[in-house]
Order: structure tokens, then sequence, then C-alpha cells
């Protein structure tokens, strides 16, 4: 027979036709409903409720997907006999997730105030209006007009010198990184990374087989492994690479056993002198594999990276490849190499040289005003943040707690031994210009509340 029924909508923001089929489900779940029940029709039900026949097709589609309803042909929609478990709810998220600190000086954010949203979806558009764009699933290798222009464009920018088939574009280094461990030819599976390094990818590593450890590219060892990981502007070491640390990992690629993964992570920034050539440049291109993405100049929302492979990895690239799967967008893809040939490209990360000039400048010149002299620059030259100590009796962790709870985000990075001197990184990137001198007095103030 038909049921009859008791919905009463809430106003709790939820859209009425997931109230509805949530409300079916708990009648179903609770065994008020049984298997073999007729819901009304969608007529009768639409009539009761006063809502319109698209909110109850939706809601008893969910319960079609969900697995409580079948819809039987002529006949109606009739709640299965076997009742299916019930979904597994998610745990509340808590509220600091979605807790947006006033001061945000925390140095995975970047300024896309600059960034010209209207040439963005312009190539976007152009690409979906081609009419071969979203037939097919893409090269696994990517796209061959964006890997022909991001081989011009590396060279141009970072004097990285490769053919298109040496490039392999993946949606980040993650994903890359899957491609390319299988190709790497080591006897040990064993790598070394920077202290700090690259937590993410070390993870990747780990996953597949290999051990991880630390190297110091100041003092050349003949103990490091065949694969070494090096991000010359690395965020979070503080500092740039030094000229004798470069000087170091090059000659190890070219008279030792060594591979080179350069993650050239902002490598196009740097305000008092012109950016440095990538390592891939001037060391041994047989024995160095250069990273380099568009998250930090243009979106992070992009997901678009590439690897420069060896010319000797390619045979046995080539027969891999075709396993593979496109892990990035072929709009995107084709969208990017429109933008780059067009000069877009370069004329934005002029801009922001200029505009995180503009911001650096201002920071240092507030944390001299506002610290005096409790404030030490260990380096101006690295990527988009500043590298301090404070004088402060506390570790760094536990003062950049203190900011925390002040709505006010820094990155501790060290404590001296004595504990006087704890390090940050101050980023300048995602922070509005406006925002910096209030920010840095804002700072001020949480680290001597007591």
């Amino acid at each position: 027979m038909t049921t009859t029924f008791n919905f009463k909508a809430k106003k709790d923001g939820q859209p009425l036709y997931k109230q509805l089929a949530r409300y079916f489900r708990d009648e179903i779940q609770e065994d008020h409903l049984q298997g073999g029940d007729m819901l009304p029709s969608i007529r009768k039900l639409t009539k009761d409720l006063k809502v319109s026949r698209t909110t109850v097709e939706a809601a008893y589609e969910i319960l079609i997907d969900q697995g409580y309803v079948q819809n039987l042909p002529s006949r109606g929609f009739r709640i299965t006999l076997t009742k299916p478990a019930a979904p597994m709810e998610m745990p509340p998220l808590q509220e600091e997730s979605f807790h947006r600190p006033s001061f945000n000086f925390a140095n995975h954010y970047i300024d896309t105030t600059t960034f010209d949203t209207v040439l963005w979806r312009r190539a976007i558009s152009r690409v979906l209006h081609s009419p071969d764009t979203l037939s097919g699933y893409g090269d696994p290798q990517g796209e061959p007009r964006l890997r022909e222009v991001l081989a011009r464009y590396s060279y141009q920018s970072r004097g990285v010198v490769c053919r298109p088939e040496q490039i392999l574009v993946g949606a980040g280094l993650q994903s890359l990184l899957s491609m390319l461990i299988p190709l790497l030819p080591v006897e040990e599976k064993r790598v070394s990374f920077e202290d700090p390094g690259f937590p993410q990818a070390e993870w990747i590593f780990r996953l597949m087989g290999w051990t991880t450890d630390r190297y110091d590219p100041a003092v050349p060892s003949k103990s490091w492994p065949e694969l070494l990981v090096v991000s010359p502007t690395n965020p979070y070491k503080g500092r740039a690479l030094s000229e004798k640390e470069r000087s170091n990992l090059i000659v190890a690629t070219q008279f030792e056993r060594v591979y080179l993964l350069e993650d050239d992570y902002n490598g196009e920034f740097r305000y008092l002198h012109h950016p440095v050539p990538a390592l891939h440049s001037f060391g041994n291109r047989e024995r160095i594999i250069y990273v380099g993405s568009f998250s930090r100049t243009m979106l992070p929302s992009l997901r678009i990276s590439y690897l420069v492979l060896p010319e000797s990895f390619l045979p046995r690239f080539q027969k891999m490849v075709p396993f593979y799967n496109q892990t990035s967008s072929t709009v995107e893809q084709l969208a990017l190499a429109s933008y780059i040939e067009e000069g877009h490209l370069t004329r934005h990360v002029k801009k922001l040289r200029n505009r995180y000039r503009e911001k650096s400048v201002l920071l240092q010149d507030a944390l001299q005003r506002v610290f005096g002299k409790k404030v030490t620059f260990l380096s101006l030259e690295s990527g988009l943040d500043l590298h301090i100590a404070l004088s402060y009796e506390m570790s760094a962790q536990a003062l950049a707690e203190k900011a925390r709870q002040h709505g006010i985000k820094i990155t501790p990075i060290r404590s001296s031994k004595d504990g006087k001197k704890p390090e940050f990184l101050l980023s300048f990137a995602g922070i509005a210009k406006e925002d910096i001198i209030p920010g840095i007095e804002a700072l001020k103030k949480s680290l001597e509340d007591s």
C-alpha cells in the first residue's frame, strides 16, 4: 500500500530536496518505512508539500542513488527490500579550520590582486571554443603545444636548455614524482633533502619504498646518495643557496654519481639582485632534473607543474608514459600556452616583482621601526619571505602560538641554543600592503602580552 508520512521542512539552510531525501532515509533506517512500501507519487507529493516537481524528483533521485528506493516503470517508487547501510557521518570540522587570521604572514599565500583574470578568462574561452579541445583525454606527457612553449619560456626566464620531448606536465610535484621515481637509474633507493625538507615529496618517496635523510649542501660528502633534492630558494630554510653551496652541488653532478632534483620554487623572485639562473643551466644537464610550476607566479589553483627530464631517461620514459593518464586539465594547459605565447606571463611576473619589492621594503621598515633592536635580519633574499630573529626568551613555536591566538600567523623556523633569539619567516606575499604596518604592530603587542 501507499505510505503516509509527516514531513516538516526546517529553516536550517539546507535545500528542501535534501531535507526531503534525508527524512525518507531516516524513516527507512528507523524501520518506520518497510521494504516493499510505496512512496507517494511525484504529483501527489508536489501537491501535498506545495513545492515544485523538480524538488521532489531531486529528492527521489538521491534516494535511488543511495539504494533506498527503486523506480518501477508504470508503478511508482518502492522502498528496496534490502536496507542499505546507514551513511557514515563525517565528524564536524573544527571551527579553527575556517578561521582566517587577521594578519597573515604565512609563507604559502601569494598576492593575487595583480593577476588579470580578464586575460585568463579570454584564454580559457578561446580554448573552449576550439572544436577539438574537449574530444579526448589529452596527451599523458602534456599537451605538445604547451611543452613547446615551456621549452622556450624556461630557457628565456631560467636558463634551462631542453627540448619539448624532455618535458613532462602534471598537476603538481607529487603527481610528477610518481612518474619520475620509476625512471631513476639508481642502485640504492635513498634520497636526501635539505634541512628543513619538503614533507609532501618525502612522503611520496617513502610510499614507493625509498629511505629519506638530510644533507648539507655547504659540506660536500662522499656519503651523499645518488639523488639529492634541492630548492635553491627553499622557503622553509629562510635563505637562498649561497654561491659555495650552488658550486658544491654543480660539481657533484659533474664529477660524482649524483642526480639533482631541482625544485625551482620562487626562483623568479629576487629583489636586491637579478634572479639567479637555475642550477640546470650551469651543471651537467644529464644529472639535473628541473621542476617548474605556476602556482606562485599565477594562481595557486592553477595545478600545472612540469619536469625537464635528462635525455638519457627518454627511451624508458616513452615506453612507460602510455600507461598513465594526464593529471592536469587540457583546457588549462592550452590556455596557459596562449597566455605565455602572448607575453602575458612575462609582463605579469615583472608586475609581481615590483609589487613584492615594495612590500618587502615596507615589511623591513615596519619591523625595524616597531621592534627596534629586538629584530635581526638574517636574510633579505629568500623569495617571498624575510628571515628574522627576535630577541625574546621563548621558543619560536611558543611565540608563534601566542601570535596565532591574537589572529596573527607567522612561520617559526628554529630557536637559538640560548633560547633568546627564535627565528621566523615572515612572508609579505599574501598580506595586503595596507595591512603590513598594523600587522607588525599587532604582532609586537601579541608577543609581549602577558
